[in-house]
């Protein structure tokens, strides 16, 4: 019971925080870091897929709802949440996970924790940028944008972990 609170107060304040301050960063469109994303990589990693789906879906969807997106959000944090079970398996240290573990910085380290969130913020935001455009016009602009993106979204997800998220 501890733990569903745990994560529904970090889903509140990561939903709370993405809607009111990060959607609203004026920089002509160009940046958008996604903090809503932490909710999903710090799930459990024995969590039932179906479940990280779900909560993938309804997060995505929420943002869909405060920023009129019509589902892009809740598709790309859907994929991410698709593979994300993947990722985790490709990173799985050499003695595997426990039953409890969940991805933090502080308790893999540092390397494993950017391969891990870059590959998922990765899959998301290409999900998230084909999505929005749906066209093979302007591919340099959406590929600059996405990468920019990426970036900024693992930079403040690090930031996240080291300063939020401590164990």
């Amino acid at each position: 019971m501890e733990k569903i609170t745990r994560y529904t107060i970090i889903f509140i304040v990561l939903m709370l925080l993405q809607m009111l301050i990060f959607n609203n960063i004026p920089a002509i469109g160009m940046i958008s870091p996604y903090i809503y994303l932490v909710f999903i990589l710090l799930l459990p990693v024995n969590m039932s897929k179906t479940l990280v789906l779900l909560l993938g879906f309804f997060s995505g969807l929420l943002i869909d709802v405060s920023v009129n997106s019509l589902g892009v959000h809740a598709s790309a944090t859907v994929m991410m949440a698709a593979v994300r079970p993947t990722v985790l398996n490709i990173l799985a240290p050499r003695i595997g996970y426990e039953s409890n573990n969940i991805p933090l910085l502080a308790t893999f380290g540092t390397a494993w924790a950017l391969k891990y969130i870059t590959s998922c913020v990765a899959v998301h935001h290409i999900t998230l940028y084909i999505c929005f455009t749906f066209t093979f016009s302007d591919l340099g602009f959406m590929f600059l944008r996405m990468l920019i993106n990426i970036c900024l979204t693992v930079f403040v997800i690090m930031l996240s972990e080291i300063f939020v998220f401590k164990r």
